[in-house]
Protein backbone atom coordinates (compact mmCIF):
# COMPACT_ATOMS: atom_id res chain seq x y z
CA UNK A 1 0.00 0.00 0.00
CA UNK A 2 1.33 3.38 -0.83
CA UNK A 3 1.44 6.48 1.36
CA UNK A 4 -1.52 8.84 1.24
CA UNK A 5 -1.09 12.05 -0.72
CA UNK A 6 -0.94 14.37 2.33
CA UNK A 7 1.89 12.33 3.82
CA UNK A 8 3.84 12.48 0.57
CA UNK A 9 3.44 16.24 0.42
CA UNK A 10 4.57 16.65 4.05
CA UNK A 11 7.59 14.42 3.42
CA UNK A 12 8.61 16.42 0.38
CA UNK A 13 8.23 19.69 2.30
CA UNK A 14 10.49 18.40 5.05
CA UNK A 15 13.17 17.39 2.55
CA UNK A 16 13.06 20.80 0.87
CA UNK A 17 13.21 22.58 4.26
CA UNK A 18 16.18 20.49 5.37
CA UNK A 19 18.05 21.39 2.20
CA UNK A 20 17.17 25.04 2.52
CA UNK A 21 18.29 25.22 6.14
CA UNK A 22 21.91 24.62 5.24
CA UNK A 23 21.76 27.31 2.56
CA UNK A 24 20.18 29.81 4.99
CA UNK A 25 22.81 28.99 7.63
CA UNK A 26 25.65 29.55 5.20
CA UNK A 27 24.18 32.85 4.07
CA UNK A 28 23.77 33.98 7.68
CA UNK A 29 27.38 33.14 8.47
CA UNK A 30 28.55 35.07 5.42
CA UNK A 31 26.55 38.13 6.45
CA UNK A 32 27.69 37.92 10.10
CA UNK A 33 31.26 38.52 8.94
CA UNK A 34 30.24 42.02 7.87
CA UNK A 35 29.11 42.98 11.41
CA UNK A 36 31.37 45.03 13.68
CA UNK A 37 33.61 43.06 15.97
CA UNK A 38 32.88 43.46 19.70
CA UNK A 39 36.23 45.13 20.35
CA UNK A 40 35.34 47.92 17.95
CA UNK A 41 32.40 48.98 20.19
CA UNK A 42 34.67 50.52 22.80
CA UNK A 43 34.90 50.23 26.57
CA UNK A 44 31.13 49.96 26.98
CA UNK A 45 30.96 46.41 25.70
CA UNK A 46 34.32 45.19 26.94
CA UNK A 47 34.45 45.13 30.72
CA UNK A 48 37.92 44.50 32.08
CA UNK A 49 37.32 41.85 34.71
CA UNK A 50 40.50 42.55 36.65
CA UNK A 51 39.92 46.29 36.77
CA UNK A 52 36.26 45.82 37.68
CA UNK A 53 37.27 43.45 40.48
CA UNK A 54 39.80 45.96 41.80
CA UNK A 55 37.21 48.76 41.79
CA UNK A 56 34.63 46.64 43.61
CA UNK A 57 37.26 45.57 46.14
CA UNK A 58 38.36 49.18 46.74
CA UNK A 59 34.79 50.42 47.17
CA UNK A 60 33.87 47.61 49.57
CA UNK A 61 37.06 48.21 51.56
CA UNK A 62 36.24 51.92 51.80
CA UNK A 63 32.67 51.19 52.88
CA UNK A 64 33.93 48.79 55.55
CA UNK A 65 36.43 51.33 56.86
CA UNK A 66 33.75 54.03 57.03
CA UNK A 67 31.39 51.68 58.86
CA UNK A 68 34.07 50.76 61.38
CA UNK A 69 34.96 54.42 61.95
CA UNK A 70 31.31 55.36 62.49
CA UNK A 71 30.85 52.43 64.87
CA UNK A 72 33.91 53.42 66.92
CA UNK A 73 32.69 57.02 67.14
CA UNK A 74 29.24 55.88 68.27
CA UNK A 75 30.71 53.62 70.95
CA UNK A 76 33.02 56.39 72.20
CA UNK A 77 30.15 58.92 72.32
CA UNK A 78 27.95 56.43 74.16
CA UNK A 79 30.70 55.72 76.68
CA UNK A 80 31.21 59.43 77.35
CA UNK A 81 27.46 59.99 77.72
CA UNK A 82 27.17 57.09 80.17
CA UNK A 83 30.11 58.40 82.19
CA UNK A 84 28.55 61.89 82.41
CA UNK A 85 25.17 60.39 83.31
CA UNK A 86 26.79 58.31 86.03
CA UNK A 87 28.46 61.37 87.52
CA UNK A 88 25.24 63.40 87.44
CA UNK A 89 23.25 60.53 88.94
CA UNK A 90 25.78 60.04 91.72
CA UNK A 91 25.66 63.74 92.57
CA UNK A 92 21.86 63.80 92.50
CA UNK A 93 21.62 60.73 94.72
CA UNK A 94 24.06 62.20 97.25
CA UNK A 95 22.16 65.51 97.33
CA UNK A 96 18.84 63.69 97.70
CA UNK A 97 20.18 61.53 100.51
CA UNK A 98 21.56 64.57 102.32
CA UNK A 99 18.33 66.55 101.93
CA UNK A 100 16.19 63.58 102.93
CA UNK A 101 18.35 63.04 106.01
CA UNK A 102 18.00 66.68 107.02
CA UNK A 103 14.23 66.62 106.50
CA UNK A 104 13.89 63.43 108.48
CA UNK A 105 15.95 64.91 111.28
CA UNK A 106 13.85 68.07 111.34
CA UNK A 107 10.62 66.08 111.25
CA UNK A 108 11.83 63.90 114.10
CA UNK A 109 12.80 66.97 116.11
CA UNK A 110 9.41 68.58 115.44
CA UNK A 111 7.45 65.46 116.36
CA UNK A 112 9.59 64.99 119.46
CA UNK A 113 9.01 68.60 120.46
CA UNK A 114 5.26 68.26 119.93
CA UNK A 115 5.19 65.08 121.98
CA UNK A 116 7.05 66.82 124.80
CA UNK A 117 4.56 69.68 124.63
CA UNK A 118 1.64 67.30 124.94
CA UNK A 119 3.32 65.59 127.86
CA UNK A 120 3.92 68.96 129.57
CA UNK A 121 0.33 70.06 129.08
CA UNK A 122 -0.87 66.96 130.80
CA UNK A 123 -2.56 65.58 127.68
CA UNK A 124 -4.79 68.63 127.17
CA UNK A 125 -3.68 69.22 123.54
CA UNK A 126 -0.84 70.49 121.45
CA UNK A 127 0.91 73.70 122.38
CA UNK A 128 -0.11 76.48 120.01
CA UNK A 129 1.79 79.35 121.60
CA UNK A 130 4.57 79.32 119.00
CA UNK A 131 2.20 79.33 115.98
CA UNK A 132 1.74 82.65 114.18
CA UNK A 133 -1.80 83.77 114.73
CA UNK A 134 -3.86 83.86 111.53
CA UNK A 135 -0.88 83.37 109.16
CA UNK A 136 -0.88 79.59 109.11
CA UNK A 137 -2.86 79.24 105.88
CA UNK A 138 -1.07 81.99 103.95
CA UNK A 139 1.79 79.61 103.06
CA UNK A 140 -0.64 77.13 101.45
CA UNK A 141 -1.30 77.42 97.69
CA UNK A 142 -4.59 78.91 96.55
CA UNK A 143 -6.58 76.19 94.77
CA UNK A 144 -9.12 78.67 93.39
CA UNK A 145 -11.90 77.63 95.74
Amino acid sequence: MSLPLTRRIAQAALLVAAGAASAVGAAGAANADALKAPDALGAVSMADGAQLGNKVDAVSHQAGAMTMDTGHKAVDATGQALHATGKATKSAVQTTQHTTGQLAGQAGHTVGGAAQGVAKSGGKGLPTDSLPAGNVTKALPNLGG
